[in-house]
């Protein structure tokens, strides 16, 4: 069954949408959602606005094991707010580098997702005490942007308002479901 599903993830900086859209996806679609754990992680533990790297390991093995509970009762998709390669790059940001073990969760990337959208910035920032500002959202996107470009990924990019992103989702995964009735 697990087969089936196809794992939609949503990408981008911090306030670009990915969580409201990975809602608003999985209630369309009548299906499961997985909410970003780095940041309900980060809210609970930081230190100075930090993780530690073994934090960091922590953080994108859990999403996985989270990801893996979640498609169990998935219904033709799975949506999820970012993944390991947002946590590899978070390490990238603090540290300046990362942990062998999260860089290669953040290598599988490519191949665990069926569908990457990359959450455009043109939606109001939302500064709130967790974010890091305005340039760092755009440096942020920028690095996400090349990264995947890099990694031979193939993304959409969302934009407009959430109504328009869910027509945007809607046009690339509804022939998918043509192809299974």
């Amino acid at each position: 069954m697990q087969d089936t599903i196809s794992k939609v993830v949503f990408m981008g900086a911090p306030s670009t949408g990915k969580s409201t859209i990975c809602k608003r996806a999985a209630e369309f679609y009548k299906t499961q959602k997985v909410d970003e754990y780095g940041r309900t992680y980060w809210e609970q533990n930081q230190h100075q606005r930090r993780l530690s790297p073994e934090q960091l390991l922590h953080i994108a093995q859990e999403h996985i094991a989270i990801e893996e509970r979640a498609i169990v009762a998935a219904n033709q998709f799975l949506f999820v707010d970012t993944n390991p390669l947002t946590t590899w790059h978070f390490a990238l940001d603090y540290h300046g580098s990362s942990l062998p073990e999260l860089s290669a969760l953040a290598d599988q990337c490519k191949a665990r997702y069926d569908y990457w959208f990359l959450c455009d910035t043109d939606i109001p920032f939302e500064d709130t005490w967790e974010r890091s500002g305005a340039v760092k959202q755009a440096s942020f996107q920028r690095f996400i942007r090349t990264e995947m470009d890099r990694r031979g990924i193939h993304y959409h990019v969302l934009s407009g308002s959430v109504e328009r992103r869910l027509e945007q989702i809607q046009q690339i995964l509804n022939p998918v479901l043509d192809t299974l009735v």
